[in-house]
């Protein structure tokens, strides 16, 4: 059948295209904190540090517009889902928290929403990138079934091997889940002294996704050509590059910033708790004051 082998075509490009951004939500989020709290002291930046986060706002552009339709929906079912909690007026999941010195961080809001938001993003590190491998895992495994003459033809050269782009493509997405395995394995298991390594998180971890995007590149970036053919697809932007220019621009930004040094600029912003971890503390706080009380303590 002609259009048999769609169903498993598009689960297979589904599965790629939300393993590789799932892996890279984390570093978006704290690429935004760390511009928003550079540009919440930019008149004191030196001029260099200056330059460095006007060019990772440009970069971020990108992935914050790629990014705007998936994180609005997750605003919403984030607002359902924890509506119960709510006591008063307010959703203890956007109390501003206190830093370490005592005091209340001067964020209210929409942009209290907007930064808890972020730092869920950022603490929930570990469960994004283990999910997000395990569909890069999936895709591996289907990877094996699509890559034949009978399911690809255009991938192969007359003698019957692959094309050089697609060698490239397969031999990268190979090197990609095998580093992003280790990782996932340090985020599991990081307790056991045979894998307490923190390079795998320092270095692994971002060569793992640079592998995976330039995977995804050598497989479509020859038709990127097409990007603002209106007659190309309806005019719809090639799946490859929507897919490769989220995690490519974050990491961009990342070693952008890193080489310069201008997050260490910031490095004295203390990062607030995970909504729920904070929301949890507050409460044991409080049923410990009333328990010291009840027995007669002192508050």
């Amino acid at each position: 059948e002609r259009n048999g082998n769609i169903p498993m075509y598009l689960l297979d490009k589904a599965f790629a295209w939300t393993g590789l951004w799932m892996m890279a939500v984390s570093p978006f989020a704290g690429n935004v904190l760390a511009l928003g709290a550079l540009y919440n002291r930019f008149s004191s930046l030196p001029l260099l540090d200056k330059l460095v986060t006007l060019f990772s706002t440009i970069l971020m552009i990108i992935p914050t517009i790629f990014f705007s339709i998936s994180w609005v929906l997750w605003g919403i079912f984030r607002n359902c889902w924890f509506s119960p909690t709510s006591r008063g007026s307010k959703n203890p999941l956007y109390q501003t928290q206190f830093n370490l010195v005592g005091t209340r961080d001067g964020i209210e809001g929409s942009q209290d929403r907007l930064h808890s938001m972020l730092v869920d993003m950022v603490t929930l590190k570990g469960e994004t990138g283990n999910v997000g491998f395990m569909y890069a895992l999936i895709h591996s495994f289907l990877g094996f079934i699509v890559c034949d003459v009978a399911y690809k033809g255009y991938w192969f050269v007359p003698n019957g091997r692959l094309g050089w782009r697609f060698e490239l493509s397969m031999t990268t997405g190979v090197l990609s889940t095998t580093f992003l395995l280790c990782v996932a394995l340090r985020s599991m298991f990081g307790n056991a002294s045979w894998i307490r390594l923190k390079p795998l998180y320092a270095y692994m971890s971002p060569i793992g996704m640079w592998f995976a995007v330039v995977h995804v590149m050598a497989f479509g970036a020859k038709g990127w050509d097409t990007l603002f053919n209106k007659n190309y697809h309806n005019g719809q932007m090639s799946i490859t590059f929507v897919s490769s220019m989220f995690p490519a621009c974050i990491l961009l930004t990342h070693h952008f910033m890193g080489v310069f040094g201008t997050k260490k600029r910031v490095s004295d912003k203390v990062l607030w708790k995970h909504s729920l971890i904070h929301m949890a503390t507050q409460d044991f706080e409080t049923y410990s004051r009333k328990a010291s009380i009840k027995k007669g303590g002192v508050q």
